[in-house]
């Protein structure tokens, strides 16, 4: 299955998500802020990024400056779970290139799966040539 990365300063939150994952058969990795995201990236070939925006240190937001402006990088999907509840969030998250926002009171495991497939594959169709369908 895939590598994907976690980056989410909350112990609990990232062992729900780790668990989730690695459920479906992922590899997964953990960082507790975007500094340790960014080194995780330089350590291992990474799929995906599930990433919170609120953390100390390097927040999300920032990490996903540095990977949209880093062309090895730029394209690597993410998924943002976040508890931030304002309504431009998500138009803000997809401007800066997150393929989905999911709410932390909102989600389900479920929803995590599916997100996580959907956006896979879809990298897996950009990937394939440049008639492959890619649906931001």
């Amino acid at each position: 299955m895939a590598a994907i990365l976690i980056i989410e300063d909350e112990p609990d939150q990232r062992e729900l998500l780790t668990k989730v994952l690695e459920r479906d058969g992922h590899h997964v990795t953990c960082a507790a802020n975007g500094w340790e995201g960014l080194l995780a990236l330089d350590a291992r070939n990474i799929d995906l990024v599930v990433l919170d925006l609120m953390m100390p240190g390097m927040d999300g937001a920032t990490f996903l400056g540095v990977l949209r402006n880093d062309s090895r990088r730029r394209n690597l999907p993410v998924l943002v779970v976040t508890a931030l509840r304002e309504e431009g969030l998500v138009l803000r998250a997809r401007q800066i290139g997150v393929q989905e926002v999911l709410r932390k009171t909102h989600y389900t495991p479920i929803d995590l799966s599916e997100a996580v497939r959907v956006h896979l594959n879809q990298d897996k169709e950009t990937s394939a040539g440049p008639d492959a369908a890619y649906h931001n």
